[in-house]
């Protein structure tokens, strides 16, 4: 399968033991594999809305961060456990509201266009989107299960470019070691405070969408799966 663009042909190869991509510029020929790890380096490097076209006709998800096109690997029973009973819990609490919880398939795009997908995400109001419906530019929660070799990229550089987005106001970070959550949340006067929660019985209030979410109902039987 090749997706062309206007000096960049883009080959999904099949046959391989793990997701590869041939890249033909005007210059090379290389050949990218994802291991079955969040790649350390980039696949290409593209503009936006090139991004789009291969993303679309892409079998496996990639992120966008400047320019450069990443892509991502499967998440544990746990992690996958932990985003589904999150999603679900949002889902139930905000019924009737105008807050629309999404899963991993929505894109979300920040305003110097990077892209990602986010384990879940909640957009109030009248959502509003990019080069099609398939990318959102408004979420209010954005929420992150961590894995070990993601850990310090969601809570750096990936937090930082979330919080360039104007109509975010909570980010909510689950751990799959522990019963623990981060939760960080944009003050008044643009700054962003962290409480933690750890623990069964703890409830994290999320001020924007007038609910919370109950800790151990979001843990039950989720620390028994493999990790």
């Amino acid at each position: 399968m090749s997706v062309s663009t206007s000096n960049t042909d883009i080959f999904l190869l099949e046959g391989f033991p793990a997701a590869c991509t041939l890249v033909e510029t005007d210059l090379s020929i290389q050949v990218q594999c994802n291991n079955g790890s969040m790649s350390t380096s980039p696949v290409l490097r593209i503009s936006e809305l090139e991004y789009l076209a291969l993303e679309r006709a892409a079998d496996f998800k990639s992120e966008f961060v400047g320019g450069e096109v990443y892509a991502m690997s499967g998440g544990t029973m746990r992690h996958s456990r932990l985003a589904g009973k999150v999603f679900y819990q949002l889902e139930s609490r905000l019924e009737g509201s105008t807050c629309l919880p999404f899963t991993s398939d929505l894109r979300i795009r920040t305003p110097k266009g990077n892209q990602f997908y986010p384990d879940v995400s909640v957009v109030c109001g009248s959502a509003e989107t990019y080069a099609g419906n398939d990318v959102c530019t408004n979420p209010t929660l954005i929420v992150e299960v961590l894995s070990p070799s993601t850990s310090n990229y969601d809570r750096g550089l990936k937090f930082e470019l979330y919080r360039q987005i104007p109509s975010l106001q909570e980010y909510l970070i689950l751990h799959q070691d522990a019963v623990y959550a981060e939760h960080h949340s944009r003050q008044p006067d643009g700054s962003w405070l962290l409480r933690e929660y750890r623990g069964e019985d703890a409830h994290i209030p999320l001020i924007a969408l007038s609910c919370e979410l109950p800790l151990g109902t979001i843990y039950s039987g989720v620390m028994e799966l493999p990790g």
